[in-house]
């Protein structure tokens, strides 16, 4: 970054990059109040806002150490500006410095902290008479950032003459008004008062008669009358001549009144004001937010004189301050780049620190721990200020990549400074609260954990650098301050705090001398340091630096950049490795601080990636993600490009920019495959792009276990660590002859193993795998040797090695994937003919231990010694790192049995090898379910819930097919084909390229049934399958009808299922415009599709998106609805599946009720009773009206004999809207519903959908599921289901229930088509009483009670006393000087917890809550808490819902 272009040079030279104004007559105002809570920030901010409105350039500053009102500041200037532009209120008046209101700032810098951004606004800035030192610099700093602003406004702190004790007026607003010679608007809250408001304006200016009283606003009045008191006494003060302005000699001027206006009050918190845009996730929130301030202008302009205060403040003599001396130089060129944490978590900077970082030559680099996925590369030192990390924990824990590379820039050297929330973010884990689980910090700071307590500490503090600190020079001092919640703790177990102390020899707790600014304070040490790391709890003030004597003299910040420069771990290291091996060497010479960069493959050991190395290569594909087929696809079309281009192989993507920018010395390269590494050419071409040809390039391109130990000796040499290499070497040396003496004693000759490194085709890896496989105990069954090259296998050549064993494990890919893509063994016949398949002799193992040649090749053979040969593990705790790296497969699943294997469930045989204390025997064909310990069975996913899950699906074994294509608009409906096992049809649909599927699926249940599923980790990887536990997908080829061209490519269709036929109809055609009839039928037996050929002369019109059920009863299919193009669709239609003839329904007369057009809505068949069945519809997108939550019934009373009048079909249907329960579901479109049971036991489930009016994309998906139940005793009445998971979030997706489980799978999120992989979404409904639900029973219900319902009623009748209350509610509401703060505390308690009483404290008597009342109607009794507006009381009659948010009664 160019001088110019740096974001916080432009606050350094203020005026010069804005227009040219006068600055004789510039208002200044010290708007202050006589204590904290009485509205000074409300005033100052509503201040700027409406300058800022009228078009003035304002300059926001703050009077002592705090952070968040700044924050306020900006965002009222903001919003000030924002509504000038809107309203284009252009000011056309000449003011009198003779400058026009028009003028605005040519450009400032971005905004960097706060959230709140705009490129020409200007940042508020801290004054502080006690931290800066000396009034000297108060001045230089007001004047620096006050030039070229028409309205400076200084808030306070506290009080008006609140200081850092008191005895002086250090750190006042007082200390600040005096010596810049500026007026003091004071702000006193006038709620409790009138005439006294002129005693008190009176007492503050006789107080200190120095100070300049130029105002007096009252806030929180009350009428017109209480307003002319108080200017009536002031006045008279005034005239009396004691109440004056000392610098002018006028009385002190009364300038209005606010009245008390929460809507335009700033909500508090513990560390003082909440942030201001903290709620604003978009811009949407923003503006609302922003809107705030805008109210808070306008209240303004109506009850302030802004004139009269605009000229009050042009009395301001700054001609008599000494003038900031010209700047003799421009600022520095950056010499380094220093990162800035920088989000709504780490906020909290004083703006003079970092302009001060830029006058030393740091370029400042934001980069948000909340969000960003890496460090900004090549940075020279990191700076975490303070904020809210409490706040945000969850969300800065689930940022594990930004943790690490934050963790791996310290581990390097790099110089990082921390500041309080810094501090707590450096540390192992931080416990927001007692009933939640810590989250997991960087864990720079070992074993340090910092808890959040209800105890404030806050003071001033002189601080010294001892010669511990890794930053700044021993014996150099500053001033700073210290505001906090939490504490350091060092025994996360004992919650025993600490002072800041440590018992980790590498980690230092004396950085600092502290004293702190309190009567009887003694120095203390405080902070931490590790490495060049510095954190503390105290913010320090850079100006206010105090260098050691003797020294040359330099500015803290200037030892910062010096720091920074000289341990910048980028600048140290001057190699690149090209290659993931010659990485993982690097590592394990501890010469990694020597490493600039790296490829995206290095991914070993996990802070290869991190901070401060760059990737500065990048694979084409990403193998770790793919399938194997796909990634052999992938690999020919790059062959194939490449054979139509010259040059080098070109597979990889470098990074030449940054390449040069290294300027690496040395290069490790490759040449054995360049799907793992990029090949030797591609690098060297770069280089000479680079002119990099003088680089070193190192061969890192072992073939054997021998050349192992040479390829460490070379980079050894290479980054002259040679000692270190020969250190490496003997050791590795030493743990294979370990291996090679524990097989000395093992019996029995060598195994003959082959292992497989690819499936797709299938292939053999060679190279340093023969000698890992012989310094195991075991033999090549291909007689391969090391150093031979990979090559493809046939299936003849595996049969004719015969091997005793057979490893799988193919490069890049996890156990997972491999267990996912068995299927590709399974569907040769070859595989099973094998006789260590029939011995259960197979292996699945990770890739990671054998597929690059670096030291831990050695591990890979004691695991396999291990695993093959039953010779120990080196250490338990090896073998526990193990425990998910091999798995075995089992040919029985219990004791008793046979071997037997399994096609469709090949992956479900394999299990943990390391499970529990003993590991199974080679050549044992029995691990009993039995032996897999409760852990294993837990890591694995088997943990029973009854909430939504993700679950584990397998492919068909049948060769060449994948899984189910993602999509959505589909239908998924429940089938019996073989036996009695239900299984799940899915048919047609749109893919996410927005193409139309006429393709058909069975998912088959996992043997042991739909409810033994298991689960997955959603949005990790899916588990590890056991038997009996996964369903099947297999794609079914259909036949059809000899010329029909069945079945027609649609999506958004419905589908019934009518026995043994399912029926599809409607949905939108290829062209996603043309709606379709096409009435088609597939038997379900023999899998044929046809037209559905019916009799008669008339048919449903086409039409997407309607809703089909079938009457098993009366073999009829009910058709309703959809959406034609044009406009949307009510009619009925019924198909008699006997005659084969559609009829229309209609009306009989026109009083009967009809449901009104609609589409995206569903229907269930509800067999009601033994002679009435019933459609249900739910939502859908009415005509006119948008989305909705309507139930529509049809009931259709069933045909009894054997004469059938079909004319007579409507005289039989009744449609009415079915009356429901509150609360229900929201209005919505595209969800899905499935019905479970019948007659009174019948309960219909809704997921998802999607509601245009909440917002759109995403913001449009309504992530909820719902149970609407029914018994003749009460209305039928939704239960809320507590489901959660991203399989809810979608819409245009679909679902079946099979006995009590749900089965969801597809579906469209807002954004993109669902990628369900291998898995589908599964939850279950059992009973009203199950603990998945959240029961909800509507008032009207209350006449029939369940059981479970009347239990919770008698606990919640146990009143609440004050001992229930938490600890910090209850001292809260002791200190309160509100009337009723105890009660009211007590009924808020009441109603969170759904408590229908209290205990009065004052009567001890027992009190009904609104809980409790909102139950039954008004009884006239005026009860404290009524609900109804005292409806019955004469004279009390109130027409609005008392709210119980606020507790006003």
């Amino acid at each position: 970054m160019v001088n110019g272009d740096n974001k916080y040079a432009d606050q350094e030279i203020g005026g010069s990059m804005c227009s040219e104004i006068e600055q004789t007559r510039q208002c200044v105002l010290v708007v202050s109040g006589t204590s904290s809570g009485v509205g000074k920030t409300t005033v100052a901010t509503g201040l700027m806002a409406a300058f800022a409105k009228r078009g003035y350039i304002v300059q926001p500053f703050k009077c002592g150490p705090d952070f968040l009102d700044g924050m306020h500041h900006e965002a009222a200037i903001r919003a000030g500006e924002r509504d000038r532009k809107e309203t284009h209120q252009d000011l056309n008046h000449k003011n009198e410095t003779g400058t026009s209101g028009k003028v605005e700032e040519k450009n400032s810098y971005d905004n960097m902290l706060g959230g709140v951004t705009s490129s020409s606004r200007r940042r508020c800035v801290n004054l502080d008479g006690w931290m800066m030192g000396s009034a000297k610099e108060v001045i230089n700093t007001f004047q620096r950032h006050a030039k070229g602003a028409h309205v400076c406004i200084i808030e306070g702190a506290m009080g008006l003459h609140d200081s850092r004790d008191g005895v002086s007026d250090d750190g006042s607003a007082a200390q600040v008004a005096k010596i810049l010679g500026a007026p003091v608007l004071l702000v006193i809250d006038g709620s409790m008062m009138a005439r006294s408001v002129a005693a008190m304006a009176l007492g503050y200016t006789l107080y200190d008669p120095e100070m300049r009283l130029g105002a007096v606003i009252t806030n929180k009045v009350g009428g017109k009358a209480h307003i002319q008191w108080i200017a009536e006494a002031l006045q008279l003060e005034g005239e009396k001549g004691r109440l004056k302005d000392v610098g002018t000699d006028k009385p002190v001027y009364f300038a209005g009144a606010l009245p008390h206006d929460t809507s335009a009050s700033i909500p508090e918190r513990h560390l003082g004001l909440a942030m201001p845009l903290e709620t604003a996730n978009d811009e949407k929130g923003t503006a609302i937010i922003l809107d705030r301030y805008t109210r808070l202008a306008a209240l303004m302009e109506n009850s302030i004189d802004l004139d009269t205060l605009l000229q009050l403040g042009q009395s301001c003599r700054l001609s008599d301050l000494p003038q900031l001396p010209t700047p003799q130089h421009k600022l520095a060129t950056p010499k380094c780049r220093i990162g800035i944490a920088d989000d709504e978590a780490f906020c909290f900077y004083y703006m003079d620190n970092l302009l001060e970082l830029v006058k030393s030559g740091a370029e400042l680099v934001p980069f948000s721990p909340l969000k960003s996925k890496n460090l900004p590369p090549a940075l020279d030192g990191l700076y975490i200020g303070g904020g809210y990390p409490e706040l945000h924990a969850k969300a800065l824990e689930k940022n594990v990549t930004l943790r690490n590379d934050v963790k791996s820039f310290c581990n390097s050297g790099g110089v990082v400074l921390a500041e309080c929330g810094g501090k707590m973010y450096l540390s192992e884990s931080l416990f927001t609260s007692k009933d939640t689980p810590p989250s997991q910090m960087c864990g720079v700071l070992p074993g340090i954990h910092i808890r959040m307590t209800p105890h404030m500490k806050m003071y001033y503090a002189e601080i010294e650098f001892t010669s511990m600190n890794p930053l700044f020079r021993s014996k150099g001092s500053c001033r700073g301050q210290k505001f906090h919640f939490s504490e350091v703790m060092s025994d996360p177990v004992t919650n025993a705090p600490t002072d800041d102390q440590s018992t980790e020899t590498n980690l230092c707790s004396s950085p600092l001398i502290v004293v702190p600014q309190l009567p009887g304070a003694t120095p203390e040490s405080a902070g931490f340091t590790i490495h060049n790391t510095f954190a503390s709890y105290f913010h320090l003030y850079f100006a206010s630096y105090i260098p050691t004597s003797g020294v040359q003299k330099k500015s803290l910040a200037e030892e910062f950049v010096e720091s920074a420069i000289v341990h910048s771990p980028h600048r140290k290291a001057y190699a690149v490795s090209f290659v993931s091996a010659a990485t993982e060497i690097i590592f394990a010479l501890n010469a990694q601080f020597k490493l600039a960069g790296v490829t995206s493959l290095c991914d070993f050991p996990p802070q290869a990636r991190c901070a401060p190395r760059q990737i500065i290569c990048h694979s084409p594909i990403d193998a770790a993600s793919m399938t194997s087929e796909e990634v052999e696809e992938a690999m020919k079309e790059l062959r194939l490009k490449k054979q139509n281009t010259s040059g080098p192989p070109g597979h990889w993507l470098l990074d030449t920019k940054t390449l040069a920018k290294i300027q690496p010395s040395v290069v490790f390269v490759q040449n054995t495959c360049d799907i793992c590494d990029p090949s030797s050419d591609d690098v060297l071409h770069a280089l000479l792009s680079c002119k990099l040809d003088k680089s070193n390039a190192v061969l890192v391109s072992p073939t054997t276990l021998d050349g192992l130990f040479e390829s460490i000796l070379n980079v050894a040499t290479a980054l002259d660590v040679l000692e270190s290499g020969r250190s490496l070497v003997k050791h590795l040396r030493e743990r294979l002859d370990r291996v090679e003496k524990e097989l000395a004693k093992v019996e029995g000759s060598r195994l003959r193993v082959l292992s497989l490194e690819g499936l797709a085709p299938l292939c053999v890896g060679g190279n340093w795998l023969p000698d890992l496989k012989y310094a195991a105990g075991c033999k090549d069954a291909l007689c391969d040797i090391g150093g031979c090259s990979s090559r493809i296998l046939s299936w003849d050549e595996i049969l004719n090695s015969d091997p005793d064993v057979l490893l799988i494990s193919p490069c890049s890919a996890s156990p997972t994937r491999t267990l996912n893509e068995l299927h590709l063994l399974a569907s040769a016949p070859e595989f099973w003919k094998l006789r260590c398949v029939q011995r259960g002799e197979v292996y699945v193992i990770d890739h990671e231990l054998f597929a690059r040649p670096g030291p831990r090749l050695v591990e890979g053979v004691e695991l396999l010694a291990t695993v093959l040969r039953g010779i120990s593990a080196p250490s338990p705790d090896t073998a526990e790192a193990w425990k998910d790296n091999v798995f075995k497969y089992q040919c029985q699943t219990n004791e008793n049995e046979s071997a037997s294997h399994c096609t469709t469930e090949l992956s479900a045989r394999f299990v943990p090898f390391f499970s529990g204390d003993k590991l199974p025997q080679r050549g044992s064909h029995l691990v009993p379910k039995e032996s897999i310990s409760d852990g294993a069975q837990l890591t694995n996913g088997m943990c029973k819930s009854r909430g939504l899950r993700r679950c584990k699906v397998t492919r068909c074994t049948i060769s060449g097919y994948q899984l189910p294509p993602s999509r959505s608009a589909h239908c998924l409906v429940p089938v019996k084909r073989n036996g009695n096992k239900t299984s799940i049809l899915l048919f047609g649909g749109e893919d996410s390229n927005g193409k139309r599927l006429g393709d058909t699926w069975e998912l088959h249940p996992p043997s042991n049934g739909w409810s033994a599923a298991t689960s997955a980790v959603d949005g990790v990887g899916l588990s590890i399958p056991l038997i009996g536990s996964t369903s099947t997908w297999e794609h079914l080829s259909c036949g059809k009808v000899a010329d029909e061209s069945v079945p027609t490519l649609r999506s958004n269709h419905a589908i019934a299922v009518c026995g043994d036929y399912i029926v599809v109809f409607g949905g939108w055609g290829v062209d996603n415009v043309t709606p379709l009839s096409n009435c088609e039928m597939l038997h379900l037996e023999s899998l044929c599709w046809t037209h559905c050929s019916t009799r008669g002369t008339v048919e449903p019109s086409p039409r997407g998106n309607p809703s089909l059920v079938y009457c098993k009863r009366e073999h009829h299919v009910i058709l309703f609805g959809g959406w034609n193009g044009v406009h949307g669709l009510n009619d009925l239609w019924i198909l008699d599946m006997k005659e084969w003839r559609w009829t229309e329904q209609t009306k009989c007369d026109e009083s009967d009720i009809w449901p009104s057009e609609r589409t995206d809505h569903t229907a269930v068949l509800w067999e009601k009773n033994s002679t009435i069945d019933c459609m249900l519809v739910f939502g859908g997108n009415v005509q006119g009206k948008g989305p909705c939550s309507e139930v529509w019934a049809l009931e259709y009373v069933l045909q009894r004999g054997t004469t059938r009048e079909f004319s007579k079909i409507e005289s039989r249907l009744q449609w009415y809207q079915m009356e429901v329960g509150s609360p229900s579901p929201s209005a919505r479109t595209s969800h899905t519903a499935a019905l479970i049971g019948k007659g009174d036991a019948f309960k219909m489930v809704i997921v998802g959908g999607t509601d245009s009016s909440q917002g759109v994309g995403r913001g449009s998906m309504l992530s909820d599921a719902w149970v609407l139940s029914y018994n003749e005793r009460s209305l039928p009445f939704w239960i809320k289901l507590n489901w959660s998971g991203s399989g809810l979030e979608r819409c245009r997706h679909s679902m079946s229930i099979i006995d009590s489980t749900v089965i969801l799978w597809g579906g469209y999120n807002g954004e993109e088509t669902a990628n369900e992989k291998a898995s589908v979404w599964q939850g279950e409904v059992i009973n009203n009483d199950d603990d998945s639900l959240e029961e909800m029973i509507p008032n009207e219900t209350k006449a029939y009670q369940d059981q479970s319902y009347l239990t919770e009623r008698w606990e919640a009748e146990i009143p609440v006393r004050l001992e229930d209350l938490p600890e910090d509610t209850l001292a809260k509401a002791e200190r309160s000087k509100l009337p009723g703060a105890l009660f009211k505390a007590l009924h808020r308690h009441a109603v969170a917890n759904n408590r229908d009483t209290y205990i009065d404290p004052a009567s001890g008597y027992s009190v009904f809550s609104q809980v409790y009342l909102k139950r039954r109607p008004c009884c006239g009794n005026a009860c404290r808490h009524c609900p109804h507006g005292y409806i019955n009381v004469p004279g009390k009659n109130i027409t609005c819902d008392i709210e119980d948010s606020d507790l006003e009664w």
